[in-house]
């Protein structure tokens, strides 16, 4: 039975897209609701009784969140982060050293399919190194690596502490491709771990391991 006077929120949608819904395990779209609360009598809204605040709703299973939810990447963002990263660290790391060594253009090549792009081949490598803007992704004397340090901040805001170290090691591991590491190669190491976030004396411990490991095979 209605009640002749209450109060009742009613929602409006101030926006939409897709973000990854807990519920679902997926990216999903939602819509961004804010809401309103009204006096009503007989079921028509006559006051306004204040803001009731703001969610996200998935379209798919209804569950509503918090609109922090938002800064919580989904996958496709993920996906894209791990492409753009890994690709900036291996052309920065054959631009120090090794664009001459099929060894290590192979394992270059390797590193970005398994990051998600199965057509790259030499030619595609080729011409990226060949573009101008590799030279901004090796660090210089005395500033950043202006073209490597977005793409590897971005991808590290995603990756636990274990899988920074395994990205890293994959990075070193391409610097030995064709020997040991010289001081330009090491030095692109030394970038992308602290882009990673990584403590120097952690990304010491794992360039070294990655080296021990090397020899060892």
């Amino acid at each position: 039975m209605l009640a002749l006077v209450g109060s009742r929120v009613w929602y409006r949608t101030v926006g939409s897209g897709v973000f990854h819904c807990e519920r679902c395990g997926g990216d999903r779209p939602y819509r961004h609701r804010s809401g309103r609360r009204w006096a009503h009598l007989l079921g028509v809204p006559v006051a306004s009784l204040g803001d009731a605040g703001e969610h996200l709703r998935c379209t798919c299973c209804r569950t509503c969140y918090r609109v922090e939810l938002l800064a919580v990447p989904t996958m496709e963002q993920m996906l894209v982060a791990l492409l753009a990263g890994t690709k900036a660290a291996v052309l920065a790391m054959l631009t120090a050293g090794g664009a001459g060594s099929p060894a290590a253009r192979r394992r270059g090549i390797q590193m970005i399919r398994d990051a998600g792009a199965p057509e790259f081949d030499d030619a595609r490598l080729a011409a990226a190194l060949a573009d101008p803007e590799a030279a901004s992704l090796l660090p210089e004397a005395d500033g950043p690596a202006v073209g490597l340090r977005p793409a590897i901040e971005a991808l590290s805001v995603q990756l636990e502490i274990p899988a920074r170290d395994w990205f890293l090691a994959k990075v070193v591991e391409l610097g030995l491709a064709d020997g040991s590491l010289s001081a330009a190669e090491r030095d692109v190491a030394g970038t992308v771990a602290r882009y990673l976030g990584m403590s120097a004396a952690r990304a010491r411990g794992v360039i070294s391991l990655a080296e021990e490991a090397a020899q060892a095979g």
